[in-house]
């Protein structure tokens, strides 16, 4: 169950690094919040590949594979831009839906019946927290970008899984790490809105720690999927908007329900059978 250490360790970083990002979007735009991403990982994970003992052979269809697992990410601060973190966020932390089907069709990774309960509960949860009190889950505009988001980033942690039942754990990492320049690229090339830095310090503070803490929480990850099946790793790892919830409520002063409990609840209870 090492996995399942490494996947929490992923989650907890991810529910604090949210909270931060979400505030500092207050003085960065999406672009600069991606770009201090992208440095983040530059820092924290090549150290990590090297140390480790990087592989060289195949290298360039590891990075492919990286760039696959690497871009989906990049969607993340132009989805919670669009509407409380609590809520946006949580939507796109449905994404193992798509990372489970993926595995059990191609990498034919299989379920027990209290793991299968527990996914199912987790997947649940999240639906229940992003339901606003008393109101209907719409698909207006952000919610309809929060699924795209969802399904982008399912389908990048299976790629990532992929990579990692080829070849070594530490050739991933640094091509992950690599891949970022080229999706930070990508997804500007696409950004119609002007990068810029506001004069709100404290926001580019926020955004610095937050950003910090994401790929932290993506090597966590890897290692997860690098000792466990995606199909289990993914649902565990993608619990952190139960710890966002909470600190958007004390921190962010957004409103946290009774619909928001129950959801928290059910997500920590998959977590719980999952674990077991």
């Amino acid at each position: 169950m090492n996995w399942f250490i490494f996947a929490i360790c992923a989650t907890s970083l991810w529910g604090v690094g949210q909270v931060f990002i979400k505030k500092g979007l207050s003085g960065v735009s999406p672009f600069y919040s991606n770009l201090f991403a992208t440095l983040a990982a530059l820092i924290v994970q090549i150290p990590f590949a090297l140390v480790g003992g990087v592989k060289w052979e195949a290298f360039p269809m590891i990075f492919v594979l990286a760039l696959l697992a690497s871009l989906p990410n990049y969607v993340f601060p132009y989805v919670i831009e669009k509407a409380n973190v609590s809520l946006s966020g949580t939507v796109l932390a449905t994404y193992p839906v798509y990372t489970i089907l993926l595995s059990i069709l191609f990498l034919k990774e299989s379920l027990d019946f209290v793991q299968l309960i527990g996914i199912v509960g987790i997947i649940i949860g999240m639906f229940v927290v992003a339901k606003p009190e008393n109101e209907r889950l719409r698909f207006s505009g952000w919610v309809i970008w929060a699924v795209l988001g969802s399904i982008a980033i399912g389908f990048g942690d299976f790629m990532g899984k992929v990579a990692l039942t080829q070849y070594n754990l530490y050739s991933f990492i640094l091509a992950l790490a690599l891949s970022g320049v080229v999706s930070l690229v990508i997804t500007r090339i696409f950004d119609k809105k002007p990068a810029k830095i506001s004069g709100n310090q404290k926001g580019i503070i926020y955004s610095l720690i937050g950003n910090f803490l994401m790929p932290m929480g993506l090597l966590f990850l890897y290692i997860a999927f690098s000792k466990g099946p995606a199909s289990l790793v993914s649902p565990v790892a993608s619990t952190y908007p139960a710890i966002t919830v909470i600190l958007a409520y004390f921190y962010l002063k957004e409103k946290i329900s009774k619909t928001n409990l129950i959801g928290i609840l059910l997500t920590t209870l998959g977590v719980v059978l999952i674990g077991i």
